[in-house]
């Protein structure tokens, strides 16, 4: 199975289990933009980072697997894309 990559282009390996995205949100237009990513291979390590970023539109993705984690990060890439979860995403914001 081919390495699944994060929307930076770092790849993912198999021991992966928390991805965390740096990014830049947008109200006008509604977007997400991813400006760096980090792979870690515990999911703990991963939200441990996420909690000390003093930035809220940032997004963390863990996975018990490597599928599940590859799973969730689809789920995200989707709704990255979605405006309909971007407007949600800016009354959270």
């Amino acid at each position: 199975m081919k390495l699944q990559k994060t929307l930076t282009g770092q790849e993912i390996p198999k021991s992966a289990r928390g991805i965390l995205y740096l990014c830049k949100f947008t109200r006008n237009p509604l977007k997400l933009e991813v400006i760096q990513s980090s792979v870690f291979e515990s999911a703990y390590i991963a939200l441990q980072y996420y909690a000390e970023i003093p930035n809220p539109e940032s997004q963390l993705i863990t996975g018990k697997t490597y599928d599940g984690l590859i799973s969730n990060l689809a789920k995200l890439h989707n709704n990255i894309n979605d405006k309909k979860w971007l407007k949600e995403l800016s009354l959270e914001l």
